[in-house]
């Protein structure tokens, strides 16, 4: 599990500029995100083989996004017997997107489709890299996560 760990805070966190923040009409507006969100899903589906996925909530993990109102950001991902992994950075929001970007040495940043529905905030679709055969390499995968709040 701890590669999957690595993989995933890995893809999460990705050094880039922070992008400002803007609500629109039909989503979710930035400070309704702002607050700790615990992942009941943290989910990773192989590009190249999508029926094979893994939700490391499932195995164990927890997952812990906090959003701050500066529009930085802390996630935590804690595996039994696995060092703790937590990483900061910063966000922005759209209508129905939340990119968290990434901190060094990592680069770049990940998007995710997102919708919030009450106290439980879905986001879908974000790109990433996961090692789904424990082979050290690292599969194209997407990234579905729902928390709540």
């Amino acid at each position: 599990m701890r590669n999957r760990t690595r993989v995933f805070m890995g893809g999460v966190i990705v050094a880039a500029a922070a992008l400002a923040a803007c609500g629109g009409s039909t989503g979710p507006s930035p400070a309704s995100l702002v607050g700790t969100w615990t992942a009941t899903k943290a989910e990773f589906t192989w590009v190249a083989n999508p029926g094979t996925k893994v939700n490391i909530v499932a195995h164990g993990s927890t997952v812990t996004l906090v959003l701050n109102a500066d529009h930085t950001y802390t996630v935590t991902v804690l595996t039994p017997g696995e060092p703790d992994d937590v990483r900061t950075s910063t966000w922005s929001s759209s209508a129905d997107v939340l990119t968290l970007n990434n901190a060094p040495p990592m680069q770049g940043e990940m998007q995710f489709d997102m919708s919030l529905s009450g106290s439980t905030l879905t986001l879908t679709g974000g790109h990433t890299g996961f090692d789904f055969n424990d082979d050290q390499i690292d599969e194209d995968a997407t990234l579905n996560l729902v928390l709540t709040k």
